[in-house]
C-alpha cells in the first residue's frame, strides 16, 4: 500500500503545531521550512486540514496555524479523512457484465467482492483511529509545547 506524501506531511504539521510553545500560530513558511518541503504544496495541506477542522488559520496580523482541538484527540484516521476524497467508496467498473452471461451471478460476485473490501476498509480504519498523534510524542512534551520553532530558523 503506498501512502500519499501528503498524509506524513499532514502529520507532521500537527505534531509540529502540538509541540510549539505555548500553542502560538504558526506560520506556514516556518512549518514548510522546518520541514523541508515546499510552501506552496503545503499550504494546500494546511487547507485541507483547516477545512476538516484539525487546525485553524487566525486571521490576525500574525497570521498562522494553530490545533483545532488537543492532540491526544487527533487520530491517524483523521489524517487520511482530511487528506482522501474517497477513503471509503469503493469504485467497480463492472467489466464482468462485458465477460460473462450470467448477469445475476454476476451482480452476486460483485457484492460480495464489495463488501468484503467495505469491511476491510472499516477494519482498516478502525484501527487507524486508534493511533492517537499524542503517541508519537514524549509524554509531557505537547501539553504546553515545549520548542520554538519560529526561533530554530
Amino acid at each position: 500500500m503506498k501512502i500519499n506524501k501528503s498524509v506524513e506531511q499532514a502529520t507532521y504539521v500537527l505534531l509540529i503545531l502540538a509541540l510549539q510553545k505555548k500553542h502560538t500560530p504558526l506560520k506556514s513558511r516556518v512549518l514548510s521550512k522546518t520541514m523541508g518541503v515546499s510552501d506552496s504544496y503545503l499550504k494546500k495541506i494546511l487547507m485541507m486540514l483547516k477545512h476538516n477542522e484539525l487546525i485553524t488559520a487566525s486571521a490576525s496580523k500574525k497570521v498562522g496555524y494553530q490545533l483545532a482541538r488537543p492532540i491526544d484527540e487527533i487520530s491517524l484516521k483523521d489524517v487520511l479523512y482530511a487528506l482522501e476524497l474517497n477513503h471509503n467508496q469503493i469504485e467497480f467498473n463492472h467489466l464482468a457484465n462485458n465477460i460473462f452471461d450470467d448477469q445475476d451471478h454476476v451482480e452476486e460476485s460483485e457484492n460480495k467482492i464489495i463488501n468484503t473490501l467495505q469491511a476491510g476498509l472499516s477494519s482498516f480504519y478502525d484501527e487507524l483511529d486508534e493511533l492517537k498523534l499524542s503517541d508519537l510524542l514524549k509524554d509531557g512534551a505537547y501539553q504546553n509545547g515545549c520548542i520554538d520553532w519560529n526561533a530554530k530558523g
